[in-house]
């Protein structure tokens, strides 16, 4: 590597991680889930291990302890947890582009592309602002991204499986989602290798003895070991019975192989032809009015697999990504030319129709807009690959500062829309104020019964605090209007501590902006009703920050105790 080329992927690693810190400029914390991991992370610290029996929302965490440990082991150096929490998964997270250079050199064997495919993934918006949170997705990305790498050397060098086996492993335990992803990636572009060549494809059998022992692992840990992961979250699809899914998965792996057996017998030949400068440009037009086709849909009607739509803002405001994004289709012709082109080219066909069928048959286990970060990734060498061929298409090569200037301005342009305003992303508040944990902490020293709050004050209440709280089996503690409308929704509550009654409700001037109960639907302002309501009995205010309050929910004073 050429020390310009060295000099640049730094500086472009740097930007993605200043980017993906920057939100701690004004907030304690990024991430509306940062409490069960601090809960879980604090536990560890505290006796070594990771205890499963567990009484908060998030029932799976503990059994996916990859990113615990390496934040616990942060803090066992010398950095405080809190901060081991905010710090370590994002940064690892900014190592990310640098594996996307990595894919695009390997198969491009450009570094001019693999820099712009960098670039791209350190400042587009679905991924840095995914991966600005302490979650261990971003982890299990970080090792996603590896195994791909390591997946290309592995028919030239049988040495890559020490590598790939102990990586696989870490996956698994890390993030389910990740591994999912990787599954359907690597089984997409074997496939479609194997179909365009009229022979076989060099290295198969080692790379469908991988893919196995990925499925074998992921189901063995899955089924066998996490619990919790069985029973609450593969089971939540609109399929029945839900093993259905794991069944079809051999059945269409027999499909593939049929077709590609049938292939072989066929003599004929895919031959890509180069474009010109004009079908590429062409291309780049169409690519860009596609995004902004699937956008005008997200905002006319809903983001699939939820029922959030999007404000019409979102055309303009990141316009700079979109063009930057657009420049995929540009590359895309040419990525046929490269050794791994259309294998990888596959890897992001596959996520797309994995995204189109959890929208249809899983939304909340094969969530459709988790899809879209690892997208950034795998359209990352077309994107460097389309500015590249533009370049030199268009007679650019020489005027080395007209082309590092329209780069700049698309990295600059791009990384600027990084972290939209919270109306544009319905309301969702991802940052953690100071306000906030105080409330948290006082919960935990005065509350002694279940408290409710939404998405994010609940798990920060339990996380900080360690109260027993709940947002998505009592809403109408927080939403309703009136006290008798929301009275059943709080009497009898189905809390992971068990069954009880909501003696305790949190309020902050967050989630009156925004109240997340589902990630699946818009985060709707407080209305002015059911803020009124808490001034009146059953309630009665016993801690008010000016940030946040807290109230007690006196049933003595209902008229009709709640059993």
């Amino acid at each position: 590597m050429r020390k310009s080329t060295a000099s640049s992927l730094l500086a472009i690693v740097a930007l993605g991680l200043v980017l993906r810190l920057s939100p701690l400029t004004r907030f304690v914390y990024f991430g509306s889930d940062v409490g069960e991991y601090f809960r879980i992370s604090r536990g560890l610290a505290a006796t070594g291990h990771v205890a499963l029996p567990y009484t908060g929302w998030g029932v799976t965490y503990p059994y996916f302890p990859g990113m615990f440990f390496l934040v616990t082991g942060a803090s066992f150096g010398g950095l405080e947890l809190s901060g081991s929490l905010d710090l370590v998964a994002p940064a690892l997270a900014a190592l990310i582009p640098a594996l996307a250079f990595l894919l695009a050199v390997r198969i491009l064997h450009k570094d001019s592309a693999g820099l712009l495919a960098a670039a791209f993934v350190a400042v587009a918006m679905p991924h840095v602002f995914q991966t600005a949170h302490p979650i261990p997705a971003s982890v299990g990305e970080l090792l996603a991204v590896a195994i791909l790498l390591l997946w290309l050397r592995l028919p030239r060098d049988s040495r890559t499986w020490w590598l790939l086996v102990p990586a696989t492993l870490a996956l698994v335990v890390t993030h389910h989602l990740s591994t999912y992803f990787l599954i359907v990636m690597l089984l997409t572009g074997l496939f479609v290798a194997s179909l365009v060549r009229s022979a076989a494809l060099p290295g198969v059998r080692a790379r469908a003895a991988y893919i196995g022992f990925l499925i074998a692992a992921s189901l063995a840990y899955w089924l066998g070991y996490a619990t919790t992961f069985r029973t609450y979250i593969l089971t939540d699809v609109d399929v029945r019975p839900w093993w259905l899914l794991l069944v079809g998965l051999p059945v269409l792996v027999a499909v593939l192989a049929g077709i590609v057996l049938l292939r072989r017998r066929s003599s004929w030949r895919y031959r890509p032809s180069s474009p010109s400068l004009r079908r590429s440009a062409a291309a780049y037009g169409v690519a860009l009015g596609s995004i902004y086709t699937i956008m005008a849909v997200a905002v006319v009607f809903r983001i699939p697999g939820t029922t959030i739509r999007l404000s019409p803002d979102v055309l303009w405001y990141f316009l700079p990504f979109f063009a930057f994004l657009a420049l995929c289709g540009a590359g895309r012709k040419h990525m046929d030319f490269a050794r791994s082109g259309l294998e990888s080219g596959a890897w992001f066909v596959g996520l797309v129709l994995s995204a189109a069928f959890g929208a249809l048959a899983a939304a909340r286990v094969i969530i459709p807009y988790r899809h879209v970060e690892f997208m950034i990734v795998t359209l990352a060498p077309v994107v460097g690959s389309g500015f590249v061929q533009l370049v030199e298409l268009g007679g650019l090569s020489r005027r080395t500062l007209t082309v590092a200037g329209i780069a700049g301005v698309l990295v600059a342009a791009s990384a600027a829309t990084a972290f939209p305003p919270t109306s544009l992303v319905e309301n969702f508040e991802e940052g953690i104020r100071p306000g906030a944990l105080d409330a948290a902490y006082w919960a935990g020293a005065y509350a002694d019964g279940l408290l409710a709050s939404d998405h994010r004050g609940s798990t920060l209440a339990y996380g900080f605090g360690g109260v027993d709280a709940t947002w998505d089996t009592a809403p109408l503690a927080i939403t309703a209007d009136t006290f008798a409308t929301a009275r059943a929704d709080m009497c009898s509550v189905g809390s992971p501590s068990g069954k009880t009654r909501v003696d305790f409700v949190l309020i902050d001037r967050d989630l009156a902006a925004g109240v997340q109960l589902s990630p699946m639907t818009p985060a709707m302002p407080l209305s002015p009703e059911a803020l009124a309501k808490f001034s009146d009995a059953p309630y009665m205010k016993v801690y008010d920050s000016g940030f946040a309050r807290v109230y007690y929910v006196n049933w003595g004073a209902a008229g009709v105790p709640c059993p």
